[in-house]
């Protein structure tokens, strides 16, 4: 159907052919970008950034038009969506939109913002209306409850829909309510939005792909405007099916990001994966040249560092960037509170806590205990030093870790949501705490690298849901397994340092203090930074197990007896020394550090912070001259 359709000499043809990579008549002709022009347009468009009104100009364009917007994280795709709407039910005569997701909570979110740009009366007027699964209002009711005023349960009862009902239509109605209500899973909203659709007219339709496809003969007829929202979670046939059923279509906006997580197929036979059009629908919108592209870039999420690691582990690899669009004035929770950060101007925290995975015997699935443990402490310093009502969330790899979290707050009462990662894309949080489980520690074969750690997708969508501050949990060594993974760490650690136990430690004492380079110390002075910089063989990391106070993968020993009092402890030479041989080690200034101070690039004797030549009183100098 799709290619018999494309061959016709009509709008509907011409984005299928557009969508099917078909060749036909484009203009590449760059114009010069004009602000004041593109604001004339509508006042709206002072509403949006020149990345975002690149998007709404050519979609205002007259003609058929099909615009692949490619958004990365908190970019503000949603807004750039509501103010389009917006204007095209300003200037357009007798436009119908379709704004359809693949989930329930982005489609609650664009109804939302779209209602702060229309205001709550003028959208009321231009007849939108939200379709919900039962499945979403059972679930997330209090959040869509937000919206009834737009909602099927409120047009029924509109007078202009009551004066024009019959008596069993009536009967019907009243049912939905009562089951809206009591029973939101048995809501019939197929059947009742077709109702809405003979006897009101319709400007604005949101719904589900999956409840779209049911209602291009009712409540989506004579549609001429398609966006689809988070796209990347929908796949090329909802797309396709779509531009078939709806005749009158004359606009397109598709908005995704090729980097987050796609359709999930992994219940599907491997063979089923690519070419049968159960992919992601981006992954054919950014091959084809007939689709108009545009990248939006400034992040108004995430807390500048966050905007620069996130830009670093995840796009600029791609030849992308994201920029800060807020300043570090409204995204400073963390950093300006009491909470003490390893570096307090920096609110990413980098937690090296390798500990032991262990296996659902059911589910097959992980946890590590000792990263629940680590994540419960972290919380409970940030109710006590920040706010007991602060926003926070766990997002967990593995579904048996989130089952072990969400069973551990249960037991101390404390009402903290735990999701998997890809249960929160497309969401959003002040705080994050993210537990990635695996670890270096070979135990029953469970610590071996992971499919998760190599999805580059995932680990994007993991470490861009925090607004204020991210809190990483896991083996940091065995995170470097993944590219994306191992370039947030690298970026992350130009502005903070990796720590372990002994940070914990801090935050359950409840004291602390700060070295001159503005180093989270403990209140006797001990570094919490945890170095795990130096290669470890894996052979001495599976039969060494880690000192309790730094969390490393090396064993230390008592070498003889001490001749200076104190107690001397060496370092054992690995086992495996003959994989080194030949190999030249450099040991640069930045590779020092004080024992005094914490500081780097130089030791204890050559300290300026504390009184020179104390260093020589010291017992734990050893014979060294």
């Amino acid at each position: 159907m799709p290619s018999t359709l494309s061959l016709q000499d009509t709008n509907q043809g011409r984005l299928l052919r557009a969508l099917l990579a078909r060749e036909f008549e484009v203009d590449d002709d760059v114009e010069e970008w004009d602000a004041s022009a593109v604001e004339r347009i509508h006042p709206l468009m002072r509403l949006l950034n020149r990345k975002q009104q690149e998007t709404a100009k050519i979609l205002l364009e007259e003609g058929c038009k099909f615009v692949f917007q490619q958004a990365p994280p908190g970019v503000g795709k949603t807004h750039v969506a509501s103010v389009v709407v917006a204007i095209m039910l300003s200037i357009v005569t007798n436009v119908k939109v379709a704004v359809i997701t693949a989930a329930n909570l982005p489609l609650a979110k664009l109804a939302r913002e779209l209602e702060e740009v229309l205001g709550s009366p003028e959208m009321e007027r231009s007849g939108a209306v939200a379709f919900f699964s039962g499945y979403a209002k059972d679930k997330y009711f209090g959040m869509i409850n937000e919206l009834r005023q737009h909602m099927l349960v409120t047009k029924l009862k509109s007078e202009e829909v009551l004066r024009n009902l019959g008596n069993s239509d009536m009967k019907e109605i009243d049912q939905y309510c009562e089951n809206f209500e009591r029973r939101p899973r048995l809501t019939n909203e197929c059947k009742m939005g077709s109702l809405l659709a003979e006897l009101s007219r319709l400007r604005i339709v949101f719904a589900t792909s999956s409840m779209a496809e049911a209602m291009v003969n009712s409540s989506l007829l004579d549609t001429s405007v398609l966006i689809f929202d988070e796209a990347t979670q929908g796949s090329f046939t909802e797309l396709a099916h779509l531009i078939c059923r709806l005749p009158k279509l004359e606009k397109v906006l598709v908005t995704g990001d090729q980097h987050q997580l796609g359709v999930h197929l992994q219940n599907l036979p491997k063979c089923l994966h690519y070419g049968f059009g159960l992919e992601s629908m981006v992954e054919q919108l950014v091959l084809s040249t007939l689709v108009k592209h545009t990248r939006l870039t400034v992040c108004y999420r995430m807390h500048p560092l966050l905007v620069e690691v996130v830009s670093y582990a995840s796009y600029e690899s791609h030849g992308e960037n994201i920029e800060a669009g807020r300043g570090e004035d409204e995204r400073a929770l963390l950093t300006t509170s009491r909470f003490p950060l390893p570096m307090q101007n920096c609110p990413i925290v980098l937690l090296n806590i390798v500990g032991t995975c262990r296996q659902d015997i059911i589910s097959h699935s992980l946890t590590n205990d000792e990263q629940t443990a680590s994540a419960i402490q972290l919380i409970s310093s940030l109710y006590d030093k920040v706010s007991p009502n602060i926003s926070v969330v766990v997002i967990c790899l593995y579904l048996f870790q989130k089952e072990c979290i969400q069973k551990e707050f249960e037991k101390l009462n404390w009402n903290v949501l735990v999701v998997s990662v890809d249960g929160y894309q497309a969401q959003e949080c002040d705080v994050v705490v993210l537990v990635t489980t695996r670890s270096s520690n070979r135990s029953g074969g469970l610590g071996d690298s992971s499919d998760f750690l190599r999805d580059d997708c995932r680990a994007t969508v993991a470490l861009s849901r925090a607004k204020h501050g991210l809190f990483l949990v896991g083996d940091i060594e065995t995170l470097r397994g993944g590219k994306v993974w191992s370039r947030f760490i690298d970026r992350a650690s130009d502005f903070t340092m990796v720590v372990g136990q002994e940070y914990l430690n801090v935050l359950r004492s409840g004291s602390c203090k700060r070295d001159r380079f503005g180093q989270l110390l403990s209140a006797s002075g001990r570094v919490v930074a945890n170095f795990v910089d130096e290669v470890v063989p894996q052979q001495q990391q599976q039969q060494q197990p880690s000192t309790s106070g730094m969390v490393r993968n090396e064993t230390w020993r008592r070498d003889g007896p001490s001749t200076s009092g104190a107690e001397d402890w060496k370092r054992q030479a690995p086992n495996v020394w003959q994989q080194w041989q030949g190999t030249t080690f450099v040991r640069t200034d930045q590779m020092q550090q004080c024992y005094k101070c914490g500081g780097h690039g130089h030791i204890a004797r050559e300290c300026m912070e504390n009184n020179y030549g104390t260093w020589r009183k010291d017992s734990w100098r050893g014979r060294g001259k």
